[in-house]
């Protein structure tokens, strides 16, 4: 598995697919976003197809390029911060070490780019989200009704680099 940012443009279509059926909001139909390749890191098989994709957030921005207007509308922003956030991680096939490669490709920008960490923001109610984020060194900072309304609490995690 070959790790790469920004995405491959080739690849791009199929790293919103992935990263959209993964975080879209209910309301978003099936109207695919226009994505960053320089705000998404992507991880490539040896046949070429993309077998993850985690997304990247900071002061320019996420991996969304725009986000629809009832989106803005309704989205709660976690506080600001100077870490890199992890705009969302999908795999295609977990258990297998991608996630943890792209966050260590997070970890890499995050220090290049001066971040004094990589924040996630993770629904407390999804126990996968929060088990993986917990064994690959982060730890809560904070709670808040953060994201989608309807999303419930949410965890603010963080891990120096």
């Amino acid at each position: 598995m070959r790790i790469t940012t920004p995405i491959p443009a080739p690849l791009l279509g199929d790293a919103a697919r992935l990263w959209w059926a993964a975080f879209a909001p209910p309301f978003a139909g099936g109207r695919l976003p226009a994505v960053r390749a320089y705000h998404g890191i992507a991880a490539v098989g040896a046949d070429g197809r993309l077998g993850g994709v985690a997304g990247l957030r900071d002061a320019d921005g996420g991996f969304l390029a725009d986000h629809p207007w009832l989106a803005r509308a309704l989205y709660r922003a976690a506080p600001p911060t100077a870490d890199l956030v992890i705009d969302g991680i999908v795999v295609d096939g977990p258990r297998r070490g991608i996630g943890r490669a792209l966050l260590d490709r997070a970890a890499q920008a995050a220090r290049r780019e001066g971040h004094p960490g990589l924040r996630a923001e993770v629904e407390i109610r999804n126990t996968v989200a929060m088990a993986f984020y917990a064994a690959t060194g982060f730890a809560e900072i904070g709670r808040g009704a953060f994201g989608w309304p309807w999303s419930g609490p949410v965890a603010i995690l963080h891990r120096p680099v």
